[in-house]
C-alpha cells in the first residue's frame, strides 16, 4: 500500500482508539460493562466496513459502466442477503452461544473481504455485496439479541451507546467510501480486512450464563409476542418510515426546489446524523420512559417537516435537520429499551429476527411510496402532509407507551403461557 493508504489506516485506527477511550468515560458514569464497550466496538467497525463498501463501490460502478440500475443492484443484493438468512439465524440464536456466532461471523467477513484484493469483477463485487451484508445483518442479529444478556443492568444505558454508534459508524462509512474513491481507489480491500480483522479480535466469544426459564418456546409463542407488541412495531414503522422523507426529498428539496449546490444537500443529510449522535449521548440519560416527552417530541418532528415544506432558507432547513435527528434519538432509544426490555431471552433471536423484517422493509416500501406521491402531489405537498400526520401521531402514540411501559418480561410470559 502507498503512503495514503498507510495514513488512512492509522487515522483509522486512531478513530477507533478515540472512541474506546470515550467509552470509558462513559462507562464511568453508567452501568454499561466492558464486554459490551469490546461488542459495540466490533458492530461498529463492521457497519463502518459495510458502509465504507456500499459507498464506494456505487460509485465505482456509476462511473466505469454509466448504469443506475446496476448501482440499484448494491442494495437490492444487500437486502436480498439479509431477508435470506434472518430467519434461520433467529432459530439458531435461540438455541446456540450469540457471541460465537459473533465471532463467527467476523472472521468470515474476514475472508469475503479478502479475496476481494484479488478479483473486483462486477459479478464478484455483487457476490461480496450479498455474503458481506448476510454476514453484517446476521451478526447484528446475534448482537442486539444477546444485549439483554449482556447488559441488564442499563438498557437504556446501551441503546444510547448503539445509536450513538451506529450514526458515528453511518458518518465514518461514508467518509471512508468517498474519500478512498476519490484519492486511492486500490486500497480499500486492504482496508476493509483490516477492519474486519479488528472487529474479529474484538469479538472473541464468551461463556454464555445458562437460562432459569427452562420453558420452550415454539413460533407460535413467538407470533404471540409480535401481537402483544404490534402497537409499539406499527408506532415505530410510521415515525421511522416518516424519516425515510428526508432521505427521498433532500436531493429534491435543495436541488429543483432552492436551488442551491450540492454543499447545502450533502450539510443537510450530514446534520441528521450529527443531530442523531448528539441526541444518542443525551437519550441514554433518560431513565424514567416518559409518554408526554415521546409524545411531544413526535409532535415536534411534525412541525420541523412543516418549516422544511415552508422554508427557503438552505441553512434554516440544515438547523432543523440537526433538531430531526436529535428528537429522532430521543425517540427510539426508550422505545429499543422497551422492545427489549419485554421480550424473554429464550426467544430473543426468533423475536428480534421478524422484528428486523418488520422494521427493515418499510424504508423500501415508504421510498417507493413517497417517490409516487411526490410525483402526483408535489414534494413540498407532500413534505407538509407528512409534517401534519407526525403532529397527529403525537397523540395516539402518548396512549401507546402509558399502555407498555409499566408491562415487564413476566406480564409477556404469562400472556403467551
Amino acid at each position: 500500500m502507498n503512503m495514503f493508504s498507510f495514513f488512512l489506516n492509522h487515522c483509522v485506527v486512531n478513530i477507533q482508539n478515540l472512541i474506546y477511550s470515550l467509552c470509558l468515560i462513559y462507562k464511568s458514569s453508567t452501568m454499561i460493562n466492558f464486554r459490551f464497550i469490546r461488542f459495540w466496538m466490533s458492530r461498529n467497525l463492521l457497519r463502518t466496513s459495510s458502509m465504507g463498501f456500499s459507498i464506494f463501490f456505487m460509485w465505482e460502478i456509476v462511473v466505469k459502466y454509466h448504469s443506475v440500475f446496476l448501482v440499484s443492484l448494491i442494495p437490492t443484493f444487500s437486502l436480498l442477503g439479509y431477508l435470506i438468512i434472518t430467519l434461520p439465524i433467529g432459530y439458531v440464536l435461540d438455541k446456540v452461544n450469540k457471541s460465537k456466532v459473533i465471532f463467527l461471523f467476523s472472521v468470515m467477513t474476514v475472508l469475503v473481504y479478502f479475496l476481494l484484493i484479488f478479483v473486483q469483477s462486477l459479478i464478484y463485487i455483487y457476490a461480496v455485496d450479498f455474503l458481506s451484508f448476510m454476514l453484517y445483518m446476521g451478526s447484528g442479529d446475534a448482537y442486539y439479541s444477546s444485549i439483554k444478556e449482556i447488559v441488564s443492568e442499563d438498557l437504556s444505558g446501551a441503546m444510547s451507546l448503539n445509536t450513538v454508534g451506529r450514526a458515528g459508524s453511518g458518518i465514518a462509512g461514508t467518509a471512508l467510501g468517498g474519500s478512498v474513491a476519490y484519492f486511492d481507489p486500490a486500497s480499500l480491500p486492504f482496508i476493509l480486512v483490516v477492519m474486519a480483522l479488528v472487529a474479529a479480535s474484538l469479538s472473541f466469544p464468551f461463556k454464555s450464563v445458562s437460562s432459569k426459564d427452562s420453558t420452550i418456546y415454539s413460533f407460535s409463542h413467538v407470533s404471540k409476542v409480535i401481537k402483544l407488541i404490534l402497537p409499539l412495531l406499527l408506532m415505530g414503522l410510521l415515525i421511522n418510515g416518516a424519516f425515510t422523507a428526508i432521505d427521498v426529498y433532500s436531493s429534491g428539496l435543495f436541488h429543483l426546489i432552492l436551488h442551491v449546490n450540492a454543499i447545502y444537500y450533502t450539510a443537510f443529510l450530514m446534520a441528521f446524523s450529527i443531530g442523531e449522535l448528539l441526541g444518542g449521548v443525551v437519550g441514554g440519560r433518560i431513565k424514567v420512559l416518559k409518554e408526554g416527552l415521546v409524545s411531544s417530541l413526535i409532535s415536534l418532528f411534525g412541525l420541523s417537516f412543516i418549516l422544511i415544506s415552508i422554508t427557503r432558507e438552505p441553512l434554516v432547513d440544515v438547523l432543523l435537520s440537526l433538531l430531526v435527528g436529535i428528537g429522532t434519538s430521543l425517540v427510539n432509544i426508550p422505545l429499543d429499551t422497551l422492545l427489549t426490555s419485554l421480550i424473554p431471552n429464550k426467544m430473543m433471536g426468533r423475536t428480534n429476527s421478524i422484528i428486523q423484517i418488520f422494521l427493515l422493509s418499510s424504508s423500501p416500501v415508504m421510498a417507493t411510496l413517497y417517490g409516487i406521491l411526490a410525483t402526483l402531489f408535489g414534494i413540498i405537498n407532500v413534505l407538509f402532509a407528512v409534517g401534519v400526520f407526525g403532529i397527529l401521531m403525537g397523540i395516539p402514540s402518548f396512549f401507546v407507551i402509558k399502555k407498555f411501559k409499566g408491562m415487564k418480561e413476566e406480564d409477556v410470559q404469562k400472556f403467551i403461557a
